[in-house]
């Protein structure tokens, strides 16, 4: 028996068969593009062989893809890896070692960790050994300033112009890379040391990362995290509301900051850290603010973030701090205000929304007094 089919019915068919051939073709295209490539890493390690005989691994997003035993100081890592694993940094990590940074490459790699160097390796991981050869470079040159300090100079002073040239010369050392290598796994690397170097100038910092950097260095996560905090400290700036977030107390229960604040209160929430001397030479400050604008109306809180919790009650006990102490529980309270540096002072009005921050020394007591009188 016959069958008969309309145009419509043929046309909807043959639009079928289109779309299944380019879902085809576009599968095969994507199977090409993250085809897998090889990897040869070789090298050198005096990291002594003992019960236990040391390891050499290659980790990515601190994730190891591979290892292999050190086996009378040498060590041999071979394996495959895709596109989107070459725009990252790896890093290769002997027992005992500190790590060294590579780009997986199909060239082959030579590492020797006893003179920590690239012995063999493409262009890309020639330019972070030369990078890093800079870098030692300064280092040095810095250790030497100092060494040649008379004994009985100003050794604060001459020591703080040096470190600032020798921050300068690595700024401008990091620049440089940036815009040599704007959108690979070097700009990467550069991109870090512009942002870590002194979290104090990373307001400024940003803008020049987002102006020069391409995807490649702009998508890596830890960069990603840096710009997104400096976003947030803009978003959280005077008449924003608060970012309402958990915290522990001291008795180990969970909190919330909204339940902190007192109704018709200004509060004080002041972000800091045990290890940090400015948060430690500002607290004197901060108690004498306490004293004397509490009875006034002035509700006090501190979160303790960046440190271990339990060095909080110590702290708490050797300063003897009279106002509610909260620790960071989830590490979102940095990122959330956009914190890059701390003492970080914010005063939080009555309505819940941030009337200041940022607040030290003089400009805290001047902002209080203008409320308080």
């Amino acid at each position: 028996m016959s069958t008969h089919t309309s145009p419509q019915l043929s046309r909807l068919h043959l639009t079928r068969v289109l779309l299944l051939l380019s879902l085809v073709a576009m599968s095969l295209l994507c199977s090409c593009q993250q085809q897998k490539k090889k990897y040869h890493i070789s090298g050198y390690t005096n990291a002594q062989e003992g019960a236990d005989p040391p390891m050499v691994k290659l980790l990515i997003n601190g994730r190891a893809i591979d290892s292999s035993y050190v086996h009378k100081g040498k060590f041999l890592l071979k394996g495959n890896y895709v596109d989107n694993m070459s725009k990252n940094i790896a890093y290769l990590e002997v027992t005992g070692e500190e790590p060294i940074p590579v780009i997986l490459t199909t060239q082959p790699l030579c590492i020797d960790f006893i003179k920590r160097t690239l012995l063999e390796g493409d262009y890309l991981n020639k330019e972070v050994n030369r990078l890093y050869d800079s870098l030692d470079s300064l280092g040095d040159d810095f250790k030497l300033k100092l060494a040649a300090i008379p004994s009985d100079s100003a050794l604060f002073d001459a020591f703080d112009q040096d470190f600032k040239a020798s921050i300068e010369s690595y700024v401008i050392l990091a620049k440089d890379y940036c815009l040599r290598h704007p959108n690979d796994p070097v700009g990467i690397i550069a991109a870090v040391m512009l942002l870590t170097i002194n979290y104090e100038s990373l307001l400024e910092t940003v803008p020049f990362i987002r102006k020069y950097m391409g995807p490649v260095v702009l998508n890596n996560s830890e960069i990603a995290l840096y710009l997104r905090t400096v976003d947030n400290f803009y978003r959280t700036g005077p008449g924003a509301p608060i970012v309402d977030l958990p915290l522990g107390t001291l008795q180990g229960d969970t909190t919330l900051l909204s339940e902190q604040l007192l109704p018709d209160c200004y509060t004080l929430l002041h972000c800091w850290s045990g290890w940090c001397k400015p948060c430690l030479d500002e607290m004197p400050n901060l108690i004498k603010a306490y004293k004397t604008y509490h009875e006034r109306g002035l509700n006090m809180v501190s979160i303790f973030l960046w440190d271990e919790p339990y060095n909080l009650p110590l702290l708490q006990n050797d300063y003897q701090l009279p106002w509610t102490q909260l620790y960071d529980l989830s590490g979102q309270v940095s990122i959330s205000y956009g914190i890059y540096s701390i003492p970080e002072i914010m005063l939080i009005a009555p309505d819940k929304t941030i009337a200041a921050r940022s607040l030290r020394g003089a400009e805290l007591f001047s902002t209080l007094d203008s409320i308080f009188g």
